[in-house]
């Protein structure tokens, strides 16, 4: 077949052939855009950046993460969990109103005894030298209409320090001590605490032994809206941080010695 350029038949062109990328150009090309300034101090090299989609669809995942984070963070952290048990444990920090929701939890399950644990008090009104929140708690509870015969605070002395683990070694020091045979047990605490709580208990009793929850609401904020106060931003972060160092960070033999040094006046 024969093409015509301005009247003239000539032979049809060929196709120019694809010209191959020299290695060597390449390679010349890989290293200018590698180029090494101030004696090797800087490298310049070739990378991958976000396009503005790309950093929108960043921007969405984040918010939706974050999201996730504040919608369920707080039912994780004031989880209520029983346990079959006939022994209720109740820390002795917690207000009146979680006091009085211990006793109606008392008398609407087959417990048998309520325990107050706790350790001093450092700051109130008429604060005396060895006032303790077991004490204190226990007495509260009978001045609700609790049976008197029916409660045993089990004070620790910690004063600073790990105050929940030294609870929660009090308590297991007690129930040895008078050779009681505990196997389960459920804990009342407020709000927010209730998951490191029962973690703490948990490692200063082992595994052997069964431990429930029960989060009384913390009436200082809305629980469902706990990032529009101030109280429930702090409980939240202050709890989160909290239970994640008790996870990962916390141990209890390392707690021992420290409880231990500071009962002697030491530290």
């Amino acid at each position: 077949m024969k093409f015509k350029r301005n009247g003239v038949g000539e032979a049809p062109t060929r196709p120019l052939p694809i010209r191959q990328r020299n290695p060597a150009n390449q390679e010349s090309f890989s290293k200018r855009a590698r180029r090494v300034v101030l004696g090797g101090v800087f490298e310049r090299r070739e990378r991958w950046s976000l396009t503005p989609t790309g950093w929108i669809a960043l921007l969405l995942a984040v918010a939706l993460m974050f999201g996730l984070v504040v919608w369920r963070v707080h039912p994780f952290l004031a989880v209520t969990d029983r346990v079959d048990s006939q022994l209720l444990v109740v820390e002795g920090w917690i207000p009146n109103y979680a006091l009085e929701e211990s006793l109606s939890e008392f008398k609407a399950k087959p417990y048998g005894l309520i325990f107050t644990v706790g350790c001093d008090i450092l700051t109130g009104v008429n604060v005396e030298a060895g006032d303790n929140q077991a004490t204190y708690a226990a007495k509260r509870l009978v001045w609700l209409g609790m049976n008197p015969k029916l409660v045993q605070p089990v004070p620790s002395p910690t004063q600073y320090r790990n105050r929940s683990y030294a609870s929660a070694v009090a308590l297991r020091e007690w129930v040895e001590q008078h050779r009681l045979s505990v196997t389960s047990f459920n804990l009342v605490t407020v709000g927010v605490h209730a998951r490191r709580s029962r973690l703490l208990f948990q490692k200063a009793f082992g595994n052997n032994v069964h431990i429930g929850v029960i989060a009384v609401q913390d009436r200082e904020y809305d629980p469902g809206r706990w990032w529009r106060s101030s109280e429930g931003v702090k409980e939240v972060i202050s709890e989160s941080a909290g239970y994640l160092y008790a996870r990962l960070f916390f141990h209890p033999q390392a707690s021992a010695t420290e409880t231990a040094t500071i009962k002697r006046g030491g530290g």
